[in-house]
């Protein structure tokens, strides 16, 4: 079952990227960054990681979009039943914790990685008003313990060799707005694009 969502998700991410690796690109080189560099590696990696994190969640689109709100509020009603799903849901956010030290230099800090997952987290329970998931408080713990286990598995050793982070900081647009940017794009692309796109995609590759 895991094998077959999984090979999903990762052909979700590759028809993903052949839109948002060029429109990335193009941000790039409107702020005048060189697209040869660990910079654009990195970001690349973590626009990936986005379109995963919104393949798994499920959020709405723009041909299958409904209101049907449904929630839990109690932390940790299903940790004994299903453990396996709360593992999946830290280690889907470890790569966001650990990506954005080395991208951008105002996450340089845990409460500014926490609270950009935390109002990623959030924004994704909101969206999932509009699908037949169920919003869960859960989600937004786990969410952010993995963020938290990111940031420590890339500041720690960073602090101990002396790391500078990120690699090529930039005074640019890219560098003060591209964390939102990017989320909006890989949104836009999802909602609006994704639907048709990978479809598409697929039918012809296959």
């Amino acid at each position: 079952m895991y094998l077959s969502r999984f090979l999903g998700i990762g052909m979700d991410c590759l028809s993903s990227m052949l839109i948002l690796a060029p429109a990335s690109l193009l941000i790039l080189k409107l702020s005048g960054r060189k697209l040869k560099s660990p910079h654009t590696v990195l970001l690349l990696l973590y626009l990936c990681v986005l379109a995963g994190i919104y393949s798994v969640t499920g959020l709405p689109d723009i041909r299958y979009c409904s209101f049907d709100f449904s929630f839990n509020v109690i932390p940790m009603l299903d940790l004994l039943s299903s453990p396996s799903q709360y593992l999946l849901n830290v280690l889907m956010f470890v790569p966001v914790g650990f990506l954005l030290p080395l991208l951008w230099d105002g996450y340089q800090d845990w409460k500014q990685v926490l609270g950009f997952c935390c109002f990623l987290t959030i924004f994704i329970e909101i969206a999932q008003v509009f699908t037949f998931r169920t919003t869960d408080i859960d989600d937004l713990i786990t969410n952010l313990l993995g963020a938290g286990i990111g940031y420590l598995l890339i500041r720690l050793p960073a602090k101990k060799g002396n790391w500078n982070l990120p690699p090529g900081i930039m005074n640019d647009y890219e560098e003060g707005h591209g964390q939102w940017s990017y989320l909006l794009l890989v949104f836009l692309q999802q909602f609006f694009v994704q639907p048709y796109w990978s479809a598409f995609f697929w039918d012809t590759l296959l």
